[in-house]
């Protein structure tokens, strides 16, 4: 039942608490290179994979590299083209579950970053009315004029709070942001938990974010014991190793329609 996982805390290792309370069975999936400790609740899951080590920037050099992660993009934007418009409904419905479910691993009124989800990404709407419901302090980015500004985040106070931006100077699209106060990057540093977009992850917690490298700067203002959770649809975790270099930051789990799996050991 969820209530079991009511007295602990996410950024302390959820799933090793857990593990030894009891209160998670130990069920193997056929991921060889992800063995994996499964929490039921309901329909849902949460699952723990054994720690793992971040890969080498590849090399072949940044230009070599940022072609790939191009490339990458291109075929996430195409798949995702094919997402209907009753999938994308189910998708809000189980992700602002599981947000129940992860406030119930944190301490009442701690600080969550999240983000306003756009176009094919999955749909935060319902995560951030969950948080909100349960008392958290959420904070959304508030991405400024340009691609290269310095991360900023405001805290968000209901969804209609949210407005839509006009696109950047290139013509992409920009998250929908609040009118409230903007904080500086530091404010990232009061964040338990940190939910980052995606358009891949793979079993490493290496991320293909938009290319921007916006939450690559914004992230190194995260705390040492903060938990960072990407998210993106179920076919978008992958054993394939996402294209990276050195700055690129990992996640330690991956929350998708389908789940949460913990991939990487908090503080690696």
């Amino acid at each position: 039942m969820i209530e079991t996982l009511t007295s602990f805390s996410l950024c302390h290792g959820l799933c090793g608490r857990l593990r030894q309370s009891g209160a998670c069975p130990k069920t193997y999936h056929a991921q060889p290179r992800l063995p994996t400790v499964v929490v039921s609740v309901g329909g849902m899951s949460i699952t723990d994979a054994s720690p793992a080590s971040v890969e080498p920037a590849m090399g072949g050099g940044n230009a070599a590299i940022a072609a790939a992660k191009r490339a990458a993009r291109h075929v996430a934007l195409a798949r995702r083209k094919t997402v209907t418009a009753t999938e994308f409904t189910q998708a809000q419905h189980t992700l602002g579950r599981y947000a129940g479910l992860l406030c119930r691993t944190l301490p009442g009124h701690a600080t969550v970053a999240a983000y306003a989800s756009m176009g094919t990404e999955p749909p935060m709407d319902d995560v951030l009315a969950d948080l909100l419901d349960a008392g958290m302090r959420v904070l959304v980015p508030r991405l400024g004029p340009g691609a290269d500004d310095a991360p900023a985040w405001s805290e968000l106070d209901g969804l209609a709070s949210l407005h839509d931006m006009p696109r950047s100077g290139t013509g992409g699209l920009r998250p929908r942001e609040p009118g409230t106060r903007v904080l500086a990057a530091e404010a990232l540093n009061e964040a338990a938990l940190i939910l980052v977009p995606a358009f891949a992850i793979d079993t490493h917690g290496i991320r293909l974010g938009r290319g921007a490298g916006w939450y690559d700067r914004a992230l190194t203002h995260a705390s040492p014991s903060a938990c960072i959770v990407g998210v993106c649809w179920p076919w978008e975790l992958t054993d394939t190793p996402v294209p990276h270099v050195g700055h690129d930051v990992p996640v330690h789990g991956v929350l998708t329609p389908a789940g949460l799996r913990m991939i990487r050991p908090l503080g690696a």
